[in-house]
């Protein structure tokens, strides 16, 4: 179920001192808010079946049960989402279902793929600095057409040299990305507010990771931030060999990017 959630953010590393880094920066409720949207859509789905008699909880664990199903088959974005909603209407609704009803559904669209981005505060300036400074990679999941249009019309496709939407963001998605780029872990960063999706797998992939929370975040990118694999320990009095990655830096605000790197 999509929810509001205010994570804490207890973990810190020192400001690290860092020569040119590559930061990979996710796009959804990293740079501009979207779950927020799809709230409001569930929240409208809620009312819409209202005469069915259900309560909204009840609902909502419906359409949480079955987006989460059909993932596997779908994938994530609006178009996915929609298409679930529509089942989960026909599910509730039998035999008093409405074509009009159905008709409603669709034009959710206009919320989650229509409205103007809106950006999070310091995004653009933020980029700006760091695409002055260290390599940018947009680092996203979902259907690739929607991210596209989601990142041209944001204004901030410039500042990326280049763009990388997967369907699933895991372990191996990352270390498919960084053969592909033929980078050195230890000197990336990827920057995201999912758990699940941006810090876990970075870390578990051997790369360094920057969580900055969500206002509003879908409960499914929430878990328990855990620790990558050990990194080797430099001997006594050495400087290490600066191969070694699994750092994680928890932020409150995009801007404060600027303070790290």
């Amino acid at each position: 179920m999509r929810h509001e959630r205010h994570p804490s953010a207890e973990l810190r590393v020192p400001r690290a001192k860092l020569e040119r880094q590559v930061l990979l920066i996710d796009a959804d409720d990293t740079l501009w808010e979207t779950n927020l949207h799809f709230e409001r859509v569930v929240s409208a789905f809620c009312d819409l079946v209202g005469f069915l008699g259900y309560a909204n909880d009840y609902v909502r664990q419906q359409v949480d049960f079955a987006e989460r199903t059909n993932i596997a088959r779908r994938g994530y974005g609006a178009g996915s989402f929609l298409l679930t909603l529509e089942e989960v209407y026909l599910k509730l609704a039998g035999h008093r279902a409405q074509q009009a009803h159905r008709q409603q559904i669709r034009g959710f669209r206009r919320v989650l793929l229509e409205e103007p981005l809106r950006l999070f505060d310091g995004v653009a300036e933020t980029l700006a600095y760091l695409a002055a400074r260290h390599r940018l990679l947009l680092f996203s999941r979902g259907d690739a057409g929607e991210q596209s249009r989601k990142v041209v019309a944001s204004g901030l496709a410039p500042r990326f040299e280049s763009w990388e939407i997967v369907p699933e963001k895991n372990e191996a998605a990352y270390r498919t990305l960084v053969e592909r780029h033929g980078l050195r872990p230890a000197q990336v960063w990827m920057v995201g507010n999912s758990p699940r999706f941006d810090i876990n797998p970075a870390l578990a992939a051997g790369l360094n990771a920057v969580f900055i929370p969500a206002v509003h975040s879908w409960e499914y990118e929430n878990e328990e931030i855990r620790p990558g694999p050990p990194v080797p320990t430099a001997p006594s009095g050495a400087e290490g060999s600066g191969d070694e990655g699994g750092r994680l830096l928890v932020l409150q605000r995009f801007r404060d990017l600027q303070e790290h790197f």
